[in-house]
């Protein structure tokens, strides 16, 4: 008897575990939002929502009008002005599929970045799968109002879009919202953040017609890499420099660089496939000295050359070398807009605190601006797999 009651009451606290979804809300009470952004305004922050219209992006016709809405509401907080919008939207905005979080780049200057993403890093509702960027030249609200082509969901466009970017040329990179605390509360690391921008006028952007012609009057384009100095934006980068930024930390998959042709003009595309960073921290006798080795695995990509030999292994050497040099140049920028902008957004700091973390202590005092003083070597090796389709080029079969 005994234990039939005991297995009655286990079989009762199983059933209150597995009951169905307690707090379930139904979608026909949700907006789903894809996009947010967050601009410092007088009193608080103007935070802007990118919701979807699942009538529009349906496979059936919709009505014609834009697939998203943006609502906009100004809070003393973040978390406020969200609900605040409330009060103008039909329903609840949900944020678990957001894809894009955009701070706009004067915010980012003057107030920093930390308390407009505390709220993205504290909800429950929201994961950590989406990417960060800076409005570069731009408000956030700008850039979230603006309409794409392709994809009927700018922000899922602009996800997308940054992802394979990163994948395939290395002057972008994705951060999420995990890296950006990761990089905020880690000794001797700042932030450095893709930025996004308009082309054309951005008037446009947001209305039906920038759409109904096969040359946008006005695009969206990820545009250099924005540097922070603890939690405000400090610079940008180039193009160079973001590259170099990218070999330094690791964080290239696959990219193009363009060479010169040996001996002769023109101009060699190396695929770059893949590459990798080391840092080597020597604090031997009461000195400090930082050693970059970057490694890179390529093809040859496209040929501009009349005379070179791709089947002569002294040629595939000379452009091993030169890949290696054009690569070597870009981390040397890198390192210049470093020592310019008195900020580790690269992360040597964290390197050495690594390495030992009582060398760390005697040189983290005024880092930024000690760091023109470090003496850093660069070297970087290429090792080129594959030629493509073809050992030669038509080109040197051309009719004179």
């Amino acid at each position: 008897m005994a234990k039939s009651i005991q297995s009655i009451l286990m079989s009762i606290c199983v059933l209150l575990v597995l009951t169905g979804c307690w707090n379930r809300r139904e979608m026909n009470d949700l907006l789903i939002a894809a996009g947010m952004g967050v601009d410092k305004v007088d009193g608080g922050y103007l935070v802007s929502v990118q919701v979807v219209d699942p009538s529009e992006i349906t496979e059936k016709k919709g009505g014609g009008y834009p697939p998203v809405t943006v609502y906009s509401e100004t809070g003393e907080t973040v978390f406020e002005a969200v609900r605040k919008m409330t009060k103008v939207a039909a329903r609840k905005i949900y944020f678990s599929h957001l894809r894009l979080f955009v701070i706009g780049e004067e915010t980012a200057k003057t107030d920093g970045i930390a308390n407009a993403a505390e709220f993205l890093f504290r909800d429950h509702e929201l994961r950590v799968d989406y990417y960060i960027a800076i409005a570069r030249n731009s408000t956030a609200k700008e850039i979230l109002s603006g309409l794409s082509t392709i994809e009927k969901i700018p922000a899922e466009k602009l996800f997308t879009s940054l992802e394979m970017s990163s994948r395939s040329y290395a002057a972008t990179e994705t951060y999420t919202i995990d890296d950006l605390v990761s990089d905020l509360v880690t000794e001797g690391k700042s932030p450095a953040i893709t930025g996004i921008m308009f082309i054309g006028d951005k008037e446009l952007a947001g209305k039906k017609e920038n759409l109904e012609t096969t040359d946008p009057y006005t695009k969206l384009k990820y545009e250099g890499i924005a540097v922070f100095h603890g939690d405000k934006m400090v610079g940008w980068l180039n193009d160079d420099e973001s590259k170099g930024y990218n070999y330094l930390t690791g964080r290239s998959r696959a990219t193009v660089i363009a060479v010169p042709c040996p001996e002769e003009d023109g101009e060699l595309s190396i695929e770059l496939i893949r590459t990798k960073s080391h840092v080597q921290v020597n604090h031997k006798d009461q000195s400090l000295q930082l050693n970059i080795k970057v490694e890179a695995e390529g093809n040859v990509g496209e040929v501009q050359c009349r005379r070179v030999d791709l089947t002569n292994l002294r040629t595939i050497n000379q452009l091993q070398t030169l890949t290696a040099e054009a690569i070597e140049d870009k981390v040397e920028k890198t390192l210049q807009k470093v020592i310019q902008l008195n900020t580790d957004f690269v992360g040597f700091g964290m390197y050495i605190n690594r390495a030992s973390p009582n060398t760390w202590e005697k040189y983290k005092d005024n880092w930024g601006e000690r760091l023109g003083s470090i003496p850093v070597t660069v070297k970087a090796s290429v090792k080129l797999r594959n030629t493509g389709k073809t050992d030669g080029s038509f080109l040197q079969k051309i009719k004179e």
